[in-house]
């Protein structure tokens, strides 16, 4: 990111102002001074002598979005295993960091900004501990240049509760009995084997105790047990999050552990738990089909706006399956789609901006546009939350980036293909 293209004070002016943190401002002003947003207001806010206008008068403003739980950097084409980079082997590794794994130079980071998405938690998968939460951005040469926050959670992927007792189940209940039961000594034994190592690390030195070794696994886990970082916990059914919230009460009373659900599709049946405790929520995804047969058709559109009414902090995700890495570019679909569905529209906006940032402990960097942020922001052909809105402009820290991307590079070279004669 070179200095020089950044301008020493940048102005946008006339566009309708979304900056998450209070209601859109028509006629907007956002004045950006060395990649930091210095104002942002209405039609009165002074443009200081010598900035850079840029007139943008008919369009909107927003923070550029955050993809709260993704894979985008760690799977390039789905079909072909040796570039799927999502899972490590074995069932604890709160240590793996997804960041040392992105590749920085995919395809996927030109068409996932192209969206207006510039920020994403990565989140890997494969194992009851898959790894740490890397908050990146989708704009940088190294992983420390793309880095914001790095750890910024640890995994822990809860054990399916319910069991299929169908004679014809497979595999049978006993083996589901088996692995649930396994799955939950795995992650007691964790916990207390965690907390035992932070005590033995914290006596080193005092007369009589030895050293201990360094275990990256436990060592990963301190920042957890102490709350520095959230623990990150995926569960989708009513039996999931029942489960984990007990485990908390029981196992880690003591502790000053801040969970997090991701996944959540039944969250809104103990949201008043999850409001009293102040414990967010991710929604793995919005545009997906109902989990069970005799669901609403409409139960996945309307359960952030139940959480929202609830109190519950939300953020909405894409889908974090292998092939959503390639998706994260329609994050703002599932915002709008919540916000058919009875999600305040300033609530949609933050569930993809400012509550991310929330989460992972950086709104005081990212997340809204807000007087002492980086100017990290898109401009809109329309409302952000449209579908048929255009990003235009996309600035990391008052820079503005390239929007060129292979499929728009694809897009031209087809309009433009050879044609026969008299063809059009």
């Amino acid at each position: 990111m070179s200095a020089l293209l950044l301008a020493a004070v940048l102005v946008l002016k006339g566009a309708t102002v979304h900056t998450a943190a209070s209601p859109a401002i028509p006629n907007g002003v956002v004045v950006v001074a060395d990649g930091k947003i210095v104002a942002v207001g209405g039609p009165e806010t002074e443009v200081p002598a010598g900035a850079e206008v840029v007139d943008v008068t008919g369009k909107h403003v927003s923070p550029a979005f955050f993809a709260p739980a993704s894979l985008v950097g760690l799977v390039e084409i789905q079909a072909v295993r040796a570039t799927n980079d999502v899972a490590e082997i074995g069932e604890i590794n709160p240590e793996a960091r997804p960041d040392v794994a992105m590749n920085l130079d995919s395809e996927s980071l030109p068409v996932t900004r192209s969206g207006g998405v510039l920020f994403a938690a990565l989140a890997p998968r494969g194992s009851t501990f898959p790894g740490a939460v890397s908050v990146m951005t989708l704009n940088g040469w190294t992983r420390e240049d793309a880095c914001v926050r790095c750890p910024a959670a640890v995994l822990l992927e809860w054990p399916e509760m319910s069991i299929d007792r169908r004679p014809d189940a497979r595999p049978s209940a006993r083996v589901q009995e088996r692995r649930r039961d396994e799955a939950l000594e795995l992650i007691r034994k964790t916990f207390r084997e965690a907390v035992a190592y932070r005590t033995a690390k914290a006596a080193e030195g005092k007369a009589g105790v030895p050293g201990h070794d360094d275990i990256e696994s436990l060592s990963a886990m301190t920042g957890v047990l102490d709350g520095s970082i959230p623990l990150v916990i995926r569960a989708e059914r009513k039996t999931q999050i029942k489960a984990a919230l007990r485990f908390l009460d029981e196992e880690l009373k003591g502790e000053k552990v801040r969970p997090v659900i991701l996944g959540g599709y039944d969250a809104p049946k103990v949201a008043a738990a999850l409001a009293a405790r102040k414990i967010p929520v991710i929604l793995d995804t919005v545009l997906e089909l109902p989990l069970r047969e005799d669901d609403a058709y409409d139960a996945p559109f309307t359960k952030a706006g139940e959480l929202a009414k609830a109190g519950v902090l939300v953020a909405i995700g894409n889908g974090q399956t292998t092939m959503a890495a390639a998706t994260t570019r329609d994050l703002p679909n599932h915002a709008a789609m919540a916000a058919a569905f009875g999600l305040d529209r300033l609530e949609a906006l933050r569930a993809i901006t400012l509550n991310p940032a929330k989460i992972f402990g950086v709104d005081a960097r990212i997340g809204s546009l807000e007087k002492g942020k980086d100017a990290s922001l898109a401009v809109f052909t329309g409302d952000p939350l449209l579908t048929e809105s255009n990003v235009v402009a996309l600035y990391d820290k008052g820079v503005k980036l390239d929007l060129s991307d292979r499929h728009k590079r694809l897009w031209e070279r087809y309009r433009n293909r050879p044609r026969a004669a008299g063809t059009k």
